[in-house]
């Protein structure tokens, strides 16, 4: 039997991540595994606010999130994984799925700016945002404070590797990226 695919989609905040992974799954058919909706649905069940949570929450919620795609890789369901995946805190995590799966890594890449914009965005458009993920971004720009745009380490691991611009259309398309990693 052939081993499962494992995607991993990821980005700075604000790079369009999400919406790539959804769209992907659309078009290929395949499952979306989101670290930022494992938190959200961990704290529906706490009745609790990103801000009232314990300090270990977020390590809960990514131990989850890679617990739950173990699962999927090992009964051999083919998944697109979707998180900020930044090498220092998470390149240790996949490195589990290595032979386990076929692995392909997905940046989103975008200029800063236009990521920072995105974030921000986003967070002021839905209230709900701030309270799940405690966005204090967003807060500081809702009171006139200028941003930057935290840093990204993309990680750095040994599989074939993808830069998507989400600028406006992706590049390159979502076509040409299955007609690259699914040959066989």
């Amino acid at each position: 039997m052939s081993k499962p695919y494992l995607i991993v989609v990821t980005g700075r905040p604000g790079s369009g991540k999400t919406t790539f992974a959804k769209k992907l799954g659309n078009e290929i058919f395949m499952p979306v595994l989101s670290r930022d909706q494992i938190k959200e649905g961990y704290l529906h069940t706490l009745g609790k606010s990103h801000n009232e949570l314990l300090e270990d929450t977020n390590k809960t919620a990514t131990e989850i999130f890679f617990d739950t795609l173990m699962g999927l890789i090992t009964n051999n369901v083919s998944v697109i994984a979707e998180a900020a995946f930044q090498h220092r805190l998470w390149s240790t995590m996949l490195e589990p799925f290595m032979g386990k799966a076929r692995i392909y890594l997905l940046i989103c890449k975008v200029d800063e700016k236009i990521a920072l914009d995105r974030f921000v965005r986003r967070g002021l458009d839905n209230p709900l945002r701030e309270y799940f993920h405690g966005d204090k971004g967003v807060d500081i720009a809702r009171k006139g404070s200028e941003l930057s745009v935290p840093p990204y380490e993309e990680p750095r691991i040994d599989v074939p590797i993808f830069k998507i611009d989400t600028t406006e259309a992706y590049t390159p398309s979502i076509k040409e990226l299955c007609g690259k990693i699914f040959v066989e």
